[in-house]
């Protein structure tokens, strides 16, 4: 969700997908196209919070031919960075100081798994589970057959998708259309055990070589309550970037689970 930003470009710098799109301009002036290529969002949600970053004045646009090329505002970023220096000063140096040097505790599971995936060359999986109320059943069909209900346009490839689908079965697509018929492949099913256990291959806006795992697990908690469980894994496939994109994903899920939760309170089907 692109969140209000005009004119404050601290509020502008919130969002994550907005300092992902300053890092890529700081490498060089891009088009959107370029900027949307290398971002797991759509070019629509691209092109609207790169219009949130020119009103905060910390990037700039000008015409190429027939291409609107964008390029960081020196004066937006200088006015941001005199202004952190003036106010945290020493501060800021002695907190990032603290951090660097802050060693999490040795018996965390977060801990433990970041030690066993540096150890053997991977990427540790994002993990996330919550509650909700309904049977498992029904939160598996709502992931599922109700998928095009409650999935968000900024998580497409379009930002204009007239149905996303999930296919039931081993093997089953996972993908959107647009009003044109014109499809986008996201991934394919690889466990489907209904109402307990669901698993495919992600590749929103990435070549299928590249897909990551994302495996699900609905499991009852007594009558009308379900715990959902999420790993999302296989970052260290995508070599150095994994981990950028592991933090990118991490994002999005954090967006995206409030639809799924929001579906299941409202009782779509």
């Amino acid at each position: 969700m692109v969140t209000n930003a005009a004119g404050d470009p601290f509020e502008a710098l919130g969002d994550p997908n907005r300092r992902d799109i300053l890092r890529l301009l700081s490498e060089g002036d891009k088009p959107v196209r370029d900027i949307a290529a290398a971002l797991p969002i759509s070019r629509p949600a691209v092109s609207r919070h790169l219009r949130l970053l020119k009103e905060a004045g910390l990037v700039a646009e000008q015409a190429r031919g027939t291409s609107r090329i964008y390029h960081l505002r020196d004066e937006g970023l200088h006015a941001v960075q005199e202004y952190l220096e003036r106010v945290w000063g020493d501060a800021a140096r002695r907190f990032r100081l603290m951090a660097e040097n802050t060693v999490p505790p040795e018996n965390t599971r977060a801990a433990r798994e970041h030690r066993a995936a540096r150890e053997h060359g991977m990427t540790a999986p994002l993990r996330m589970s919550f509650d909700v109320a309904c049977s498992a059943d029904h939160a598996f069909a709502v992931w599922t057959s109700g998928i095009a209900a409650w999935w968000p346009p900024d998580h497409t490839v379009t930002g204009r998708a007239e149905v996303v689908v999930l296919q039931g079965g081993v093997g089953g697509r996972i993908y959107e259309r647009t009003a044109d018929g014109t499809e986008h492949e996201w991934g394919e099913v690889t466990v489907w055990q209904p109402p307990g256990r669901l698993a495919y291959l992600w590749y929103l806006g990435r070549d299928r070589a590249d897909a990551t795992e994302v495996e699900i697990r609905f499991l009852a908690r007594g009558t009308g309550a379900t715990r959902v469980e999420i790993e999302h894994r296989g970052w260290e496939r995508l070599g150095p970037s994994g981990l950028r994109w592991r933090d990118r994903n991490q994002a999005g899920w954090d967006s995206l689970l409030p639809h799924f939760i929001n579906a299941i309170n409202r009782g779509d089907h």
